[in-house]
């Protein structure tokens, strides 16, 4: 009888209100803007570690915002850490795969990283997402990006073919003098 008792004034209270409401989440938009302001603030103050550091809060608080992404990526770029920059281009191209700017970022991530095929994957799939969306602006930039990446490919290339034909030349020489 006692735990009925308890129970139904445990119930009253919870519906009158007498229990103690908890705390409301502020909007995750909101904590990941004012993360994100923070990050810029650092960067200012030339500490690329914290800014790292908040845009990654950025990212947790609202993980389907863009702007966390993209600054995160954007300062491991500009530090040159290229394999991190990847990873979380990848992260975010699973997220937002018709972003053109994702694309564009993991191309450069990925060239920097010494990712060539990939980066240039990643530039035309820009290109492409940019011409789709009508974005002559981007378009421009990531075809400037796709002609740089292609051309420093063929440099390569050349650079390669060159290489191995001083490799069987050594070879043939060698067999000569056996």
């Amino acid at each position: 009888m006692k735990k009925a008792m308890l129970w139904s004034v445990l119930v009253v209270c919870l519906l009158a209100g007498c229990a103690k409401n908890a705390p409301v989440a502020p909007d995750q938009g909101v904590v990941a803007k004012k993360l994100i302001s923070e990050g810029v603030v650092f960067l200012k103050q030339s500490d690329p570690v914290k800014a790292v550091q908040s845009f990654a809060a950025a990212i947790k608080a609202a993980p389907d915002s863009f702007d966390g992404y993209s600054m995160l990526a954007q300062t491991l770029i500009h530090v040159e850490q290229f394999p991190q920059a990847e990873g979380v281009l990848l992260s975010a191209v699973k997220r937002f795969p018709d972003n053109g700017q994702v694309y564009y970022l993991l191309a450069v991530a990925q060239d920097g990283a010494g990712n060539l095929l990939p980066a240039i994957m990643a530039a035309r799939k820009s290109v492409d997402l940019f011409t789709a969306a009508a974005d002559k602006e981007w378009q421009q930039r990531g075809t400037i990006l796709l002609a740089g990446l292609l051309s420093k490919g063929k440099a390569l290339s050349e650079e390669q073919a060159v290489s191995n034909a001083e490799n069987d030349a050594r070879k043939a020489v060698e067999a000569i003098g056996e």
